[in-house]
């Protein structure tokens, strides 16, 4: 199976919302879409879906343009920010319910569901209604009537939002084993951008509806082509240096090291990680973030320096990456 978006547009009255967007997403592969609100990536899963009809371009799904098909057609599982369960109905009747509508007998329906409940570990919940789970409960049983519906490609729109740090960091590795290390392509839809580095194979950023940049965690956040896609990829956040001579320098704070022949700076904060810790200075070039090992002791006044070779370059005016 494969995913193909060609030149697709969508736009509400006179706003475009997603312009000329070009994706590919193969056998097996998790895509992220990355980006801030509004800027269209629940949009493009609707438009895949067939919940929405794009004003332009072509939507293919293993190869055959499925732009024009109806929503319960094109054999997509999809997962949502909301839950979305009938709460008068027990787990089980829940997951049944779509199995009944597309004619599966009652004997296979209580086997598939009997099935999928072993595999997300909610056996001894299938009685119980959607209020008396967890959010984290309720989100495996969305992810498995996804699964039931045995689609071609799954769409995954800000399926852990809702959770909390803890119950985010214990899907995760459930949503890998199930659905991302299979055979079929996913769609992965977050604001997260840790979560989609997590999570993807590759990420997409969009921005107001435009394709930013797609590539590997690691080629996006080693080689952005925009000061958008390095202020948003990357926690803590790169460190814009001033404007000179139509150049924008950037550089991240982890680069940034005390040394005793270098650029005054004082120390306004720490914030101490575990793994690491931040340090918010004020020098000549503005406030800067500089990230280093928790055991290294930093005076409130010191010398920083960076290697010129790990500054990423930006043309002031287009924003876009110049090479370096």
């Amino acid at each position: 199976m494969s995913l193909k978006l060609r030149n697709i547009s969508w736009k509400i009255d006179k706003q475009w919302i997603i312009r000329d967007l070009n994706i590919d997403v193969k056998d097996g592969e998790c895509l992220a879409i990355l980006g801030p609100s509004g800027c269209g990536k629940s949009s493009t899963l609707r438009i895949i879906a067939g919940l929405e009809k794009a004003n332009e371009g072509h939507v293919y799904i293993d190869n055959i343009d499925v732009t024009n098909t109806s929503p319960v057609d094109r054999k997509v599982g999809m997962v949502f920010q909301s839950y979305a369960l009938f709460p008068h109905l027990s787990i089980a009747a829940n997951l049944s319910l779509g199995l009944k509508i597309r004619g599966i007998s009652r004997k296979e329906q209580e086997k598939r569901v009997s099935s999928i409940l072993s595999i997300m570990q909610l056996d001894q919940y299938s009685d119980r209604l959607p209020s008396e789970l967890s959010g984290g409960q309720r989100q495996r049983v969305a992810l498995a009537r996804a699964l039931l519906r045995e689609p071609s490609i799954y769409l995954l729109d800000e399926p852990m939002s809702n959770l909390d740090a803890q119950l985010r960091e214990e899907l995760r590795p459930e949503l890998r084993r199930l659905v991302i290390y299979g055979e079929k392509p996913v769609l992965y839809v977050t604001h997260d951008q840790q979560e989609a580095m997590a999570m993807a194979d590759r990420i997409a950023v969009l921005k107001n509806g435009n394709l930013e940049q797609i590539g590997t965690p690691e080629q996006l956040y080693k080689f952005p082509t925009s000061i958008f896609v390095a202020s948003f990829i990357g926690r803590p956040q790169i460190n814009i240096l001033p404007v000179k001579k139509g150049l924008i320098k950037a550089i991240r704070p982890e680069h940034i090291q005390p040394k005793d022949e270098g650029i005054p700076a004082k120390v306004i904060h720490r914030e101490w990680l575990g793994l690491n810790q931040i340090i918010l200075l004020e020098s000549s070039f503005g406030t800067l973030r500089m990230s280093c090992d928790p055991s290294v002791e930093i005076p409130s006044t010191l010398n920083i320096y960076w290697d010129a070779k790990n500054e990423h370059h930006f043309d002031a005016q287009t924003k876009k990456r110049i090479k370096n």
